[in-house]
Order: C-alpha cells, then sequence, then structure tokens
C-alpha cells in the first residue's frame, strides 16, 4: 500500500511531469535517499516513472498516463480509509480529510462511502484525551522510521540510542517498539529528550507480533 506521501508526490507528478530528486526531498523534507526508495515503489506499482541522468534528465512521468482507478483497489482504499478513521480518533490533528479529498481523484463515490461507513460502524474508545502527535518528539521518530536513522532518546535517567521498528498503539497510550541491545518498548509521553542522529541502520528486525521478548522500559 502506497504512504500519503506517496500519493502527494504522485499527484505532484502528474502535475509538472518533470522534477529532481533534489527538487522533491526538499518539498517532502525527507533525503534523497527516500525519494529514491519512494520512486522505486511507484515503478513496482507499474506507475511509469523514471529517472534519467544529464542535464536533460530527473525523474519523469509518462505525459500519457493518468490517475486509474486500477491504482488501487477497494481492499486498498478500505483499508487506507478506516486507517484515516482510525488516526483521527486518537489524534488532536484531525488529518484524515485532507488525505480523503486527494483520494476521491480516484475514486470519488468509493470514497464517499467508505467514508461514511467508517465514521458511523468503527467507533475507538481508548483514551479520554486525544494524543497530540504534532511534537517535535514525534517529528523525530517519524524521521528516524522514514531514513533509517537512530534516535537518541533520555527515558526517566536512561539515555539511549534506539532504530525505530513502529508505533504501537496500546490501551493505556501510544508506545514506540524499537531496538537497542535489545529489542524495547518505550511510552512515547514518557520521552523527555530525543534527537535525530544521522547514524543509519538496517531494518532488519522482528515485527512486534512475532517478537516474545520484548523489555518494556
Amino acid at each position: 500500500m502506497m504512504k500519503s506521501r506517496q500519493i502527494e508526490m504522485l499527484l505532484y507528478l502528474l502535475k509538472v511531469k518533470k522534477t529532481t530528486h533534489e527538487e522533491l526531498a526538499k518539498k517532502f523534507e525527507v533525503s534523497i535517499k527516500t525519494i529514491q526508495r519512494d520512486i522505486d515503489t511507484l515503478s513496482v506499482m507499474g506507475i511509469p516513472v523514471t529517472c534519467k541522468k544529464g542535464n536533460q534528465g530527473g525523474i519523469l512521468i509518462d505525459e500519457k498516463y493518468k490517475l486509474s482507478r486500477t491504482l488501487l483497489t477497494n481492499e486498498d482504499l478500505q483499508s487506507i480509509v478506516f486507517a484515516l478513521s482510525l488516526y483521527d480518533s486518537v489524534s488532536k490533528r484531525n488529518h484524515g480529510e485532507e488525505i480523503l479529498k486527494k483520494l476521491a481523484l480516484i475514486s470519488p463515490d468509493m470514497i464517499y462511502l467508505l467514508a461514511k461507513d467508517a465514521n458511523e460502524y468503527f467507533v475507538v474508545d481508548l483514551f479520554k484525551e486525544k494524543l497530540d502527535l504534532s511534537g517535535m518528539v514525534y517529528e523525530h521518530i517519524n524521521a528516524c522510521l522514514d531514513e533509517e536513522y537512530l534516535l537518541d532518546i533520555t527515558v526517566g535517567s536512561e539515555r539511549m540510542k534506539v532504530a525505530p521498528i513502529s508505533y504501537v498503539l496500546r490501551a493505556d497510550g501510544l508506545y514506540l517498539y524499537a531496538f537497542a541491545e535489545e529489542y524495547v518498548l518505550i511510552k512515547v509521553s514518557d520521552i523527555l529528550y530525543s534527537k535525530v542522529t544521522g547514524e543509519e541502520f538496517e531494518r532488519n528486525f522482528l515485527q512486534y507480533e512475532e517478537n516474545q521478548n520484548i523489555i518494556v522500559k
């Protein structure tokens, strides 16, 4: 499934037809390495995006290509809509509507019906107060997840470097599942300090669901 950034990148390419890695990296505030991974993802999905070297090169999309209804299946759209509904139900910032407007370019009727179903039939009652996912700690975690950088954090009196693997939503809040010599689970609200180190790591870890040996910090 495509990430929101990759959908936005595709829409941008359809608008400008030609751009560069540097321009996309600046526009979406990620590294050139991440942009290349996103372009590879679009290509694997059959979207005619190509990279050419030289003065006349750059990132190009076939001028004849149009956003197709076959880009995402009904199941894909349903998964995205329900994921957005879940996100909005726990977050103070309602980001779902903004993304749904973009998805409506693919299938407006289907998106409307799925969003209506999600709002009426899918209720999340986990926290008394919604989470503020716009803080600096979340920005640092998201950057490290995207760029595969180690994250320098302080939890209580302990300082450590961790490789972020994923967020984990539990009944008592949002946690970060990470690796730091051992697999750890850290409540995000307990992180007192965070910094993106710029030190790269290889994403080759056990997924949370598969791991029976996780230390809760």
